[in-house]
């Protein structure tokens, strides 16, 4: 390790530091690999949109009215504003970590007050029923290791990842468990499998000594993407407006739909914060309405609506809502026989004091 670290500091010199792309490579991507899964994502960002626009700069002298330009010039190419947004979160990680190593002055750095796009809406895209059947039967007469992928992302609402990266070791058939070992969240997690799911699993074929569920095209890799086989069967299905990713959210708006918890649904997610499933509340509005509507009927008799029905399934008397209350008369009647048949309490209290004098006095006598 000391003798790499002799060998890498020799290679740049200290000078170089000080320019964006020397820094990145020497001291930015070594930091952010032992800290973030993501880290190839920050490298990507840095090589295919920071390198061209400030690459060969030093760091100190990159202005903030540069950076603005650069972060427009994006939105112009027809990147979207999520994707604009990440780009500058990277360069701000950057900078920042360049004023910790001494690089940039402290408060100086090139995206300070630059600020991030504004994303005005959340963009949500779930599958109906009718094109969840209609996918599922294209994906079954489909023999492609793509199309058994996706059936188990929409059967699991599992991530990408999960599926695709999953091995035979973390199966449980017997448990109906897949467990991924490191989740988004850092931690194991365990994905329920339905029978329908089980099926799909056991209908893929197992190499031998391969350890994935779906291997992929280079020897000892998994299979790495689905988007090719994905962006042809969706257009076939007309249905090119939806990602990958919009399977999850369509199995948790069938969850919701079908009057599940968001904290069932949470957990099928796999989500460590409960408000990220938060978005998914307002697609169980129909059975809110339904509870809602009760309350109403209740309430509101002259509706036309009555309660018999409702009464006498909750085990209670089929009297109609107009039908009068019992009189006054009657209730306390059951009050004081019950009272009748216990002993009065202040009697007792009474007669007990006049025994004991009783008893004293006849102490005295004798």
């Amino acid at each position: 390790m000391t003798k790499h670290r002799a060998q890498h500091s020799s290679a740049v010199r200290p000078s170089d530091i000080l320019k964006f792309d020397a820094f990145v490579a020497a001291i930015y991507l070594p930091h952010v690999k032992l800290r973030k899964r993501s880290w190839q994502v920050d490298e990507r960002i840095a090589r295919q949109r920071l390198s061209p626009a400030f690459g060969a700069r030093r760091l100190d002298g990159i202005r903030r009215g540069e950076v603005e330009n650069w972060l427009h010039d994006l939105a112009a190419q027809g990147l979207s504003p999520a994707t604009c947004n990440r780009n500058l979160a990277v360069f701000k990680s950057v900078c920042s970590l360049a004023m910790l190593h001494g690089v940039l002055p402290a408060g100086q750095s090139p995206c300070a007050g630059v600020s991030a796009f504004k994303i005005h809406f959340q963009r949500e895209r779930c599958l109906n029923l009718a094109e969840a059947r209609r996918l599922m039967r294209a994906l079954e007469r489909s023999s492609r290791p793509e199309a058994a992928a996706i059936r188990l992302l929409l059967l699991t609402g599992a991530r990408k990842s999960e599926i695709l990266k999953a091995r035979w070791e973390n199966v449980r058939l017997d448990q109906r468990l897949l467990t991924v070992p490191l989740s988004k969240s850092g931690k194991p997690r365990h994905i329920l499998l339905s029978d329908e799911a089980v099926a799909v699993i056991r209908s893929l074929p197992r190499a031998p000594g391969c350890p994935w569920l779906f291997p992929g095209h280079a020897p000892g890799k998994p299979l790495s993407d689905i988007f090719l086989f994905w962006r042809t069967l969706r257009r076939g299905l007309g249905l090119a407006d939806m990602r990958i990713h919009d399977l999850r959210h369509s199995f948790a708006s069938f969850l919701v739909n079908a009057g599940h918890s968001l904290y069932e649904v949470q957990k099928l997610l796999g989500h460590s914060d409960p408000r990220t499933t938060m978005r998914y509340a307002h697609l169980g509005q129909a059975s809110l309405l339904s509870a809602t509507q009760n309350v109403s009927d209740f309430l509101t008799p002259d509706s036309g609506r009555t309660s018999e029905g409702r009464e006498g399934q909750n085990g209670e008397s089929g009297r109609e809502e107009n039908a009068p209350m019992p009189s006054r008369g009657t209730r306390p009647a059951i009050r004081r026989r019950h009272m009748r048949a216990r002993p009065p309490y202040r009697a007792v209290r009474r007669h007990e004091p006049q025994g004991r004098q009783d008893r004293e006095k006849q102490k005295k006598m004798r």
